[in-house]
């Protein structure tokens, strides 16, 4: 599974492995249970090393 670092809002900072399927959209949704939100792909591109390995940054959309 893909890795991505959270910027911004409730997860800000927080990695998390996502199915590549929930990858697949200009927007990765989460409807709970801890927190609801959209995030968006960093443009351009970015990653971040983590201890889990290389994580895409998706920003927080508001």
């Amino acid at each position: 599974m893909p890795l991505i670092f959270h910027w911004g809002g409730p997860r800000h900072g927080e990695v998390a492995d996502v199915p590549a399927a929930s990858l697949a959209s200009a927007v990765l949704v989460y409807d709970g249970p801890r927190w609801f939100g959209v995030y968006e792909r960093f443009q351009p591109l970015q990653t971040r090393d983590t201890p889990d390995g290389p994580a895409e940054v998706w920003v927080v959309r508001e």
